[in-house]
């Protein structure tokens, strides 16, 4: 006998967002599992920070529906807040409180302490332990991507959303930091990253690319290139329009 099969952790259906005449998401659907490393590649203005907003609740849609571990993210979004973890693209802590008074409040928010918590975020804040009485101003690109991490973890959220969490990051900070992320994956939890990066996508188990608010295709990273038929080639030039021409 077939039992029921899981709900999904994301679900979106037909959502759409406008800015004026500028149209960020034209009818975006997609499901992410539970437990999954589900990534989404795309350029600058593809929509993928508009779809983050959204589902971590600080935005509404226009149109269509979209479900965070089983609610709606705009009738239910303050009992479904406590239960996730958002970390936006640019970094939004405060810059002149130190890495530790950072984490307090944030644990405050929540109602919790970092004592409380220190199990949950150690593999990461043993990491930033050595500097954390410095101010978050000071840390490197890395440093301060793993104080973000710790943020959006010390509530105990079941699922993240990191929009764009290693860009202007080096590249060995980037590798650490996904290697951060397939620990969190290990443990079970459920992460819905972009990235403007393959080599990252490769590390995702179903990515989806983004293309002017649209997705234009969602399988695993491997299926995704292989069905190109030819090698994928990034290009970098200081004149991305001249260099099309």
């Amino acid at each position: 006998m077939t039992g029921t099969p899981p709900s999904p952790a994301v679900a979106v259906e037909n959502v759409e967002k406008r800015f004026g005449a500028t149209v960020a998401l034209a009818g975006i659907s997609f499901e992410a599992a539970a437990g999954e490393l589900f990534g989404f590649v795309g350029p600058d203005g593809a929509g993928k920070t508009t779809l983050f907003r959204i589902l971590a609740t600080l935005l509404v849609p226009d149109a269509g529906r979209a479900r965070v571990l089983g609610r709606d993210v705009v009738a239910q979004m303050w009992a479904l807040r406590p239960r996730i973890g958002y970390m936006p693209g640019r970094f939004s802590l405060y810059p002149d409180l130190s890495v530790v008074e950072n984490l307090r409040f944030f644990a405050s928010v929540f109602g919790t302490t970092v004592e409380r918590e220190r199990a949950r975020i150690a593999p990461i804040y043993s990491q930033l332990e050595a500097f954390e009485d410095r101010r978050a101003a000071a840390l490197s690109g890395g440093m301060k991507q793993k104080l973000a991490l710790c943020c959006a973890l010390v509530h105990r959220p079941e699922i993240l959303f990191l929009d764009e969490p290693t860009t202007g990051v080096d590249a060995v900070s980037r590798r650490e930091f996904w290697d951060l992320l397939g620990d969190l994956k290990g443990s079970g939890m459920t992460i819905v990253v972009s990235t403007p990066y393959m080599d990252e996508a490769n590390r995702c188990d179903r990515v989806a690319l983004m293309q002017r608010g649209r997705l234009l295709a969602t399988d695993a990273p491997q299926r995704i290139a292989a069905s190109y038929g030819r090698p994928l080639v990034a290009v970098r030039t200081a004149d991305r329009y001249r260099a099309l021409l």
